[in-house]
C-alpha cells in the first residue's frame, strides 16, 4: 500500500472477505442486473439501489472499521480454459485510505476506470491510476500496466486509485466521474489546484490479491497460455480494470478521522480505536449477503456471467447486453456465520 507523506491522516484496512459476488451495479445499473461480475465488501445493505442513509443501517460490514458501511465493488478475475469454460479465481483485499482533507458527503459516489478499454495511454491519470503488482515475497515484485503475462509466484495484486479532488457541488455525475478528478501532478500525488476541483476528499487506493498462483501448473492448458486470466467484463489486458465507490461512513466519524487519525506512519488503525475515533471489529468477524441474482458466479462456468465475450487489445470494447436475464431473488438477508439462516425466494422469473 501506498504512504502520502503529505496527508494528515492515513489508515490501511485489511478486508477478511466479500459480502457477495454477483452481478450487481448500483452506480452504472440501477435497478436492474448488471452486466458482469463483481466482488463487493462494505455495508450489508448492498443491492440493485442503495444510498448512504440505507448503508448506514446495514445489519454488519465486512469492513474491519465498524463504523464504515460504505460499498466498494470492482470486476471479479476467472481462469479461461482451452475449453471455454471460466474457473472463478479467489482474492483478498486491503485499502490504503490516506486523507488530508474533507469527508466525502452523504450519497457521495465515484467510479475510477474504464471497462472499455483494451490500449494504454500512458499520458492518461485515469490509466496511470491502474497497475498490476506481480507478487514474489522471496524474490522482486515487479509492476505492469496490464495483467502479467507471467506466472506470478505469489500472485497477482490489481491496484487502483481513486480521484480524489472534488468540485464541491456535486455528489455523482452523469458519468459518475465528471464530478471528481486526479491530482494535478497525477493519481499518486496530492494537490487539489484545478480549479474547477478545489475540495481534496479522502483518497481511496484500492488492492485486491488476486490467488492466480493456484494455476501455476494450468497455463498449458488455457485458452491463452501466455496469460490465461480474464475479468468478468472479457477484458484479458486489465486496462479495463475498475472500481466503484459509494459512501456509508456513520455521521460525523470520517470527519473525526480526517482530522485526528494520525497517529501511526505505517497506516495501523489501532491506536485511532483506542483514542476512540472508530471501532475495530473482532478479527474474524464476517458479514455476508443472500443473493439477488439467481446465478453461479463462482466454481467452473461454460461462459462468463453476462456472456461477455474475451476481448485483447486493440479497440475500445462494447459493453453488451445479455440477451437473457436471470431470476431476481427476494428479500435479501445478512448474516455472520457461514450459512445463511433464511434466503430469499424468485420474485421475477428469468
Amino acid at each position: 500500500a501506498l504512504l502520502s507523506t503529505t496527508a494528515h491522516a492515513y489508515w490501511l484496512m485489511g478486508i477478511e472477505d466479500m459480502i457477495t459476488r454477483q452481478r450487481i451495479d448500483p452506480i452504472v445499473s440501477p435497478g436492474e442486473v448488471s452486466g458482469h461480475v463483481h466482488g463487493v465488501v462494505g455495508g450489508s445493505n448492498f443491492g440493485f439501489t442503495t444510498n448512504t442513509s440505507y448503508l448506514r443501517d446495514s445489519e454488519c460490514t465486512s469492513i474491519p472499521v465498524a463504523e464504515d458501511h460504505s460499498n466498494y465493488w470492482f470486476p471479479a478475475l476467472y481462469f479461461h480454459w482451452a475449453n471455454g469454460s471460466f474457473t472463478s479465481v479467489d482474492g483478498d483485499y486491503l485499502f490504503d485510505t490516506s486523507i488530508n482533507t474533507t469527508a466525502f458527503p452523504a450519497d457521495f459516489r465515484m467510479i475510477s476506470g474504464d471497462p472499455e478499454l483494451r490500449s494504454y495511454n500512458a499520458s492518461s491519470y485515469a490509466q496511470q491510476a491502474v497497475t498490476f503488482l506481480c507478487l514474489d515475497f522471496d524474490g522482486t515484485s515487479i509492476r505492469y500496466n496490464r495483467l502479467p503475462a507471467t506466472s506470478c509466484p505469489d500472485g497477482v495484486r490489481a491496484q487502483i486509485n481513486f480521484p480524489m479532488c472534488w468540485d464541491g457541488v456535486h455528489t455523482d455525475s452523469a458519468d459518475h466521474e465528471s464530478h471528481v478528478a486526479f491530482p494535478s501532478g497525477g493519481p499518486d500525488s496530492s494537490t487539489c489546484d484545478d480549479p474547477d476541483y478545489p475540495v481534496t476528499i479522502p483518497r481511496i487506493f484500492m488492492e485486491v490479491y488476486w490467488g492466480t498462483n493456484t494455476f501455476s501448473d494450468n497455463w498449458s492448458d488455457a485458452m491463452n497460455s501466455s496469460q490465461p486470466f480474464v475479468f468478468s467484463y472479457g477484458d484479458s489486458t486489465g486496462y479495463g480494470y475498475h472500481a466503484d465507490f459509494i459512501m456509508g461512513w456513520d455521521d460525523g466519524v470520517l470527519q473525526d478521522a480526517v482530522d485526528n487519525c494520525d497517529c501511526d506512519e505505517y497506516g495501523d488503525p489501532t491506536c485511532c480505536a483506542d483514542a476512540g475515533i472508530f471501532t475495530l471489529k473482532d478479527s474474524g468477524d464476517v458479514c455476508y449477503i443472500t443473493n439477488s441474482v439467481d446465478e453461479q458466479t463462482t466454481g467452473t462456468l461454460d461462459k462468463l456471467p453476462g456472456d461477455n465475450p474475451v476481448t485483447g487489445d486493440g479497440a475500445d470494447a462494447e459493453m453488451l447486453t445479455d440477451s437473457s436475464t436471470p431470476a431476481i431473488i427476494a428479500p435479501v438477508y445478512a448474516y455472520t456465520g457461514s450459512t445463511p439462516t433464511a434466503t430469499g425466494t424468485i420474485i421475477e422469473a428469468a
